[in-house]
């Protein structure tokens, strides 16, 4: 299997699938010769006729079994899926290209090369509302999301409906009590030195419940997007 990440992008790239699939099941079960173990059915391949190649195709599992060190600049990763992937050294997170897995790994940028570690809890696979582009996000983070691909701001799940509730109790609370004040300041026992300063008060209260009001209708109407699903655990190489 074979992965092609672009570094300018922050989000990983399928992977296209790469094979020794014209090998036949016969020739890869020959038992003499040079052999290796299958790293998934612990199966003996035949290596013959095969030992200029980077991996060979187990003929019971149909997965394949790295027998020569990755290319320069690269490296092997294995999904839990057991399909066999190979990216860039550099690369810190790919997807699998399985259309019945589509996991995206996230890889250990201290440890050795081909060791995945397990995303953060909440990480999920969100679809933009805006762009339709697939990304991750973590739920439990109280943010909206920003999408990597269109650099627009959506919503996941009730964030945004709570945020704008929360805002909304605060601009009515601060417009009633700048409501009183007001009131209270034009009453006629009220001396003429205690208005001037209850002015710039006043000014600040409407300020405030008017910045409230905008911020609540802001979280309100803000586009909510898909969550395609969490992100599946990472086991190692």
């Amino acid at each position: 299997m074979y992965s092609e990440d672009l570094e300018s992008q922050q989000e990983p790239e399928y992977i296209t699938e790469y094979g020794d699939g014209t090998e036949s099941a016969q020739r890869a079960h020959r038992p003499n010769g040079a052999s290796v173990m299958c790293r998934v059915c612990d199966v003996s391949v035949s290596l013959e006729g095969r030992n200029q190649q980077h991996v060979v195709k187990c003929h019971s599992c149909d997965e394949a079994t790295p027998i020569r060190p990755a290319p320069p600049g690269k490296k092997y990763v294995r999904c839990p899926c057991n399909c066999l992937l190979i990216c860039k050294a550099s690369s810190t997170r790919i997807a699998c290209p399985r259309n019945n897995c589509r996991r995206v790994i996230t890889l250990a940028g201290q440890r050795d090369p081909g060791v995945a570690i397990r995303a953060p809890t909440g990480s999920c696979r969100v679809k933009c509302n805006h762009c339709n582009e697939i990304f991750l996000f973590n739920t439990l983070t109280n943010a909206l999301a920003l999408c990597p691909h269109c650099k627009k701001y959506s919503t996941v799940g009730n964030f945004a409906r709570r945020r704008a509730l929360l805002f909304f109790v605060l601009a009515a609370t601060v417009a009633v009590l700048a409501v009183i004040l007001t009131m209270l300041t034009n009453a006629s026992h009220f001396q003429t030195f205690n208005k001037v300063y209850m002015v710039p008060i006043l000014v600040g209260l409407y300020g405030c419940a008017v910045y409230t009001a905008y911020k609540s209708f802001n979280y309100y109407t803000c586009r909510k997007s898909e969550i395609i699903g969490p992100v599946e655990g990472i086991d190692n190489f």
